[in-house]
């Protein structure tokens, strides 16, 4: 029975650091940075020259900047819409700020850049936005799709948390 009670427990524990693996290779892809955040909020007209960007949701009302560096694989769904002007960039990354500054809208967190990166371990892009969760497809061969996230509700949908 000991033996029994060892084999599972050495098993568990294979098992968990396997497990923490996979997890930790996933923080790095939808993991904050600072610095791709900063040269958003700036508004740095050179660095979104390096990428096509689109927005999820209404102009009035965007849940997501997505960030596709101009290269070879292309991250958005259907659903993002057409690139963004410099102009229309600018106006959505403020309607984000406002949006979280505006608790009627129930926002969690403050509009950061959020790493896309593939299977490869490549950064591919980034996504931009306050809400806590992201879905895409990871391909094997590097291929990444990102999903438009649904457009935010003001009056909140319960699921914000809030706590400004």
């Amino acid at each position: 029975m000991r033996t029994i009670v060892t084999t599972l427990f050495v098993v568990s524990l294979v098992f968990t650091f396997s497990l923490g693996g996979v997890a930790l290779g996933e923080v790095k892809n939808l993991s904050v940075d600072q610095g791709v955040t900063a040269k958003i909020r700036a508004f740095d007209k050179k660095f979104f020259k390096k990428f096509d960007v689109y927005a999820s949701g209404v102009t009035e009302s965007p849940s997501a900047l997505l960030f596709d560096q101009k290269d070879k694989y292309h991250l958005p769904d259907q659903f993002w819409g057409k690139p963004l002007s410099a102009e229309e960039i600018i106006y959505a990354i403020n309607r984000l700020d406002l949006q979280y500054h505006d608790q009627a809208w129930d926002i969690p967190m403050p509009p950061r850049a959020l790493n896309v990166v593939n299977s490869k371990g490549k950064v591919l892009g980034f996504v931009y936005t306050g809400i806590g969760t992201i879905l895409m497809d990871r391909k094997e061969d590097g291929r990444v799709t990102v999903y438009a996230p649904a457009p935010p509700m003001r009056g909140g949908s319960g699921g914000g948390g809030g706590g400004r």
